[in-house]
Parts: C-alpha cells; structure tokens; sequence
C-alpha cells in the first residue's frame, strides 16, 4: 500500500503470467509492456513515478510512464505476505521475518529473521500506511 495517490494518473498497469503492462485508462492504448520470466504472480504498488512489483524473492521497480527498468533486487524474505512503501523505504515481511529495502536504489537496507519466534504471517506499518496480514505463509 502507499498512502500518496494520484487519482489522475494516466496509466492503469496490469501484471499477469510474467507480462507488465501500462494502458491509457481512458482508451486501453498500450503505451509500453514488460515481461518477467517469473512463476510467481506479482505485487503492485507505486511509489511516486515508479511502479513496484514483487515477485516473492524479488523486486523489481520500473519508471511509471515509460516502463523503464530503474533496479531489480533480490531480498532474503518473501514480498508476497505484507508490503508497504513508505518515503524512499520498501517494508515486506512474511513467515516471521521482514525486511527493509531503498526504494531509489534497491539496496537492502535491513533484515531480521526473528529466530525463535515462529514462522507466522506479518502484519506491519507505519503511522498512516498499514499492511494488514494478506494469507498465511
């Protein structure tokens, strides 16, 4: 989720079976596509002028208007539980752990495990902008 939406954005982007792919709301116009050879559905957010998608252990973020890829990283934990952007941070858990990544460059900023502490789904947030528990792990 990410709390700063610009509800006249032109494009509606669309992820399914390894495609990306921005359309003018107004018409269905494809403007650019994307393909990643992933088995894993993607997670969607966007941070001002960039698209994010999570593919489990992989991030991947690209320009909004123009497709452009701007860093692919991988992380040691699962996108596919929680994920909030927040500023210029990526926040994602899943099966007790969670992590930090820059949402200008990719770099993992942090990681804990929470060893010992189970394996559980993860909630998380900030002030404002909350990921709730989305499925078990």
């Amino acid at each position: 989720m990410y709390r700063h939406q610009d509800p006249h954005a032109p494009l509606l982007v669309i992820t399914f079976g390894g495609n990306v792919i921005a359309v003018e709301r107004r018409t269905g116009k494809i403007v650019w596509q994307q393909q990643y050879h992933s088995p894993f559905p993607a997670r969607l957010l966007f941070p001002p002028g960039r698209v994010l998608l999570g593919y489990q252990r992989e991030l991947v973020c690209l320009a909004y208007t123009t497709g452009q890829l701007l860093w692919r990283t991988t992380v040691p934990t699962s996108t596919a539980g929680s994920i909030v952007v927040d500023g210029d941070e990526i926040f994602f858990g899943g099966g007790g752990e969670a992590a930090c990544v820059d949402v200008n460059t990719g770099a993992l900023l942090w990681h804990h495990p929470f060893k010992g502490m189970g394996a559980w789904a993860v909630a998380l947030g900030v002030p404002g902008n909350v990921a709730q528990i989305d499925h078990d792990q």
